[in-house]
């Protein structure tokens, strides 16, 4: 590249500087407009572990127990059976979920998201909603669920089955000051590099008519 060799590429840098902060703070800008529009301004979290209670297991064994039964369970989170039996514990205002199943159910799996660590038979529970009451009585509602109904979740052999909470559930605001930290970041990066890029493509373009 010649025009490195005539201008360098530190200058370039500081040229760009200025333009590409300016570009960046808008980008931020509009993914923090962007977060808040889209999510749900309160959050609920919450850890559980799910181990087997079988006698006579070895470890290997109890292992895989907890892996599978962690799989399963974070599928049943999404299912209507646990709708009604989290609605059966009052926890949730009649009027907070549609009637008809199909928009029940996607109005649920919108609310709820479920990470699964199942190698370790771990399951954190992230519950968005509009207000921090109903966030906060709805999480409750499920905690009660896993850990005292589970009779109700996996049937036959459910005896055998432990869901223990680990911690919360915590309510926060969503997004949270982290999330926004690391968009405005993300945000004033992406700008000065797309800058930058644009300032290399231009000057390659004049380098290279310069010489012919």
């Amino acid at each position: 590249m010649n025009f490195l060799r005539k201008k360098g590429l530190w200058t370039l840098v500081k040229e760009s500087l200025s333009r590409g902060l300016f570009l960046g703070t808008l980008f931020a800008l509009v993914g923090i407009v962007g977060t808040f529009v889209l999510q749900a301004p309160y959050q609920s979290s919450a850890d559980f572990m799910i181990s087997s209670t079988q006698d006579g297991q070895d470890y290997y064994t109890a292992t895989r127990s907890a892996e599978y039964m962690s799989r399963v369970l974070g599928e049943i989170l999404y299912a209507e059976s646990f709708i009604d039996a989290v609605v059966e514990t009052g926890g949730i205002d009649a009027n907070l979920l549609p009637k008809d199943k199909k928009n029940r159910l996607e109005k649920w799996s919108k609310m709820l998201e479920v990470k699964k660590n199942p190698e370790l038979g771990f399951m954190k529970v992230v519950l968005s909603g509009s207000s921090e009451r109903e966030v906060s009585r709805v999480s409750q509602a499920i905690t009660i669920v896993l850990t005292e109904k589970s009779e109700s979740l996996f049937g036959v052999g459910s005896d055998k089955v432990s869901v223990r909470l680990l911690s919360g559930p915590i309510i926060e605001a969503n997004p949270s000051a982290y999330k926004l930290s690391l968009i405005a970041l993300v945000g004033l990066v992406l700008g000065f590099f797309l800058t930058l890029t644009v300032r290399l493509i231009e000057e390659e373009f004049r380098s290279g008519n310069s010489l012919q």
